[in-house]
């Protein structure tokens, strides 16, 4: 049975390749378009819940459009939603990435001056010019600098990308600083560090790096329970998005492990290195 939350069809409409396959009132290929906005929700239905979000820059293929939400399949880990369809627009050359946890871009190149959107670690953009200071967006808007990457030059610790999001709140759904849940904080960093990275937990803990006894675990390496993942800062130190603390903390791996088992969250599942 194919997975619906990467599987791009509706009663109304699938993709072309899943002729045959599925069934479905119509096929299409699809239209490709990009995010338009710094952040926005990804939903499980026209005005429904948050399951993902998008980045500035991410791309879709638009499948259709329904009560002004576009039902879509997001380009860098296949998972599919509604998000609503004034947030997209045509795809540009992307050409940098937003490295730095959060960042704003503005009106002009001044830093006093009123800002058009925040935006967020993962984002991509297309360059205009760039004197060192400020990059000037294709679409519009000033952005600093020393916030950017070339699209090819990654991060190279996902540990220190992890702790980017200390203290920011729990957020079902969330992929950034504003609010992140636990499956989205390890998409993002391992994302930052060029690592390919599917969005859901049990989705990771069967597609990411290679499983390894839990005893050996170390630095580095995700902890799977059934439906929560998070990353051993330190041998005996876990990050993780966590909906006990409402935040992303770093704790003791065991007080960690024995309350998760506590509250009925069941042993470790999987240990994973990247």
């Amino acid at each position: 049975m194919m997975d619906p939350r990467i599987t791009p069809a509706n009663e109304r409409v699938a993709a072309i390749y899943l002729k045959g396959k599925v069934k479905s009132k119509s096929f299409s290929r699809g239209v490709l378009k990009e995010c338009s906005l710094g952040i926005a929700d990804l939903l499980n239905s026209p005005q429904g819940n948050r399951v993902s979000q998008l980045f500035l820059g991410d791309r879709v293929r638009v499948f259709e459009v329904v009560k002004g939400f576009a039902y879509v399949q997001v380009e860098k880990d296949n998972y599919c939603g509604y998000v609503k369809d004034n947030l997209l627009r045509s795809p540009s050359n992307i050409s940098h990435w937003v490295s730095v946890s959060g960042s704003t871009l503005y009106f002009e190149d001044n830093l006093k001056k009123r800002e058009i959107s925040e935006l967020y670690l993962g984002g991509v953009v297309e360059v205009k010019n760039d004197d060192g200071v400020w990059a000037e967006l294709i679409s519009g808007g000033f952005i600093p600098s020393c916030h950017l990457k070339k699209l090819n030059n990654k991060l190279s610790d996902h540990v220190g990308v992890s702790r980017f999001f200390l203290n920011t709140p729990y957020l079902w759904g969330g992929c950034s600083r504003k609010g992140v849940d636990c499956s989205g904080l390890v998409q993002t960093a391992l994302h930052s560090c060029g690592i390919s990275c599917p969005r859901d937990t049990d989705m990771q803990e069967f597609l990411v790096g290679k499983r390894i006894n839990v005893q050996d675990a170390k630095q580095g390496d995700l902890v799977f329970w059934k439906g929560h993942v998070g990353i051993l800062s330190k041998k005996n130190t876990l990050l993780h998005a966590s909906a006990f603390h409402m935040s992303v903390v770093e704790e003791d791996f065991r007080s960690a492990k024995n309350r998760i088992e506590e509250s009925k969250g069941g042993k470790i599942t999987t240990v994973r290195r990247i």
